[in-house]
């Protein structure tokens, strides 16, 4: 079943990467940079930490992707030490330098969905925009080559989940009633 999954990571990534345009460069590439260390989604929330009556959220958008982070990046990206595929076949198509850490689960595509859900259940006016760009940040994870359908698809559901949890417990934190 593994090599199955392996098999079809790298037939998808291949069409992916045959897709490559210079136009597309110029729109992916930089999507997937303003993800890195979650900086699209803390520009996102400094606003709302600043306005008193969205304070909340913006301290709940933290919070998911700190959980996210926590999760992903500390916790099972470590468990499982999947290389990357520009690591492997990919190498020479890369269009971004190459990440340090390992590809399973992507960490930008798991923060990106942490902050979807809050917006769903706090700010739903600006759903489906967020939701949009996550959809952007997970597509140019593996346009670029750093991730496989897999990770991100992990990433989707971590990021999900992670965004729930923040939400749900973040009413109980006393600094968010500041």
């Amino acid at each position: 079943m593994l090599k199955r999954i392996v098999a079809w990571d790298n037939r998808m990534l291949r069409k992916i990467a045959s897709k490559h345009t210079p136009v597309l460069n110029k729109i992916l590439v930089p999507v997937t940079y303003s993800g890195n260390n979650g900086y699209i989604w803390f520009a996102l929330s400094i606003p709302l930490l600043i306005i008193n009556k969205y304070r909340v959220t913006g301290f709940t958008l933290i919070l998911a992707m700190v959980i996210s982070a926590l999760a992903g990046e500390v916790t099972i990206k470590h468990i499982v030490g999947r290389v990357r595929p520009c690591s492997r076949e990919f190498e020479k198509d890369l269009l971004i330098k190459h990440p340090a850490h390992y590809s399973f689960p992507s960490g930008h595509t798991s923060s990106s969905f942490a902050v979807t859900m809050v917006m769903l259940f706090m700010m739903p006016a600006l759903f489906v925009p967020v939701l949009v760009y996550a959809c952007l940040m997970a597509f140019s994870r593996m346009y670029v080559l750093v991730h496989y359908p897999t990770d991100v698809i992990a990433g989707m559901i971590l990021g999900t989940v992670c965004g729930c949890v923040a939400v749900a417990v973040s009413p109980y934190i006393p600094l968010f009633s500041i």
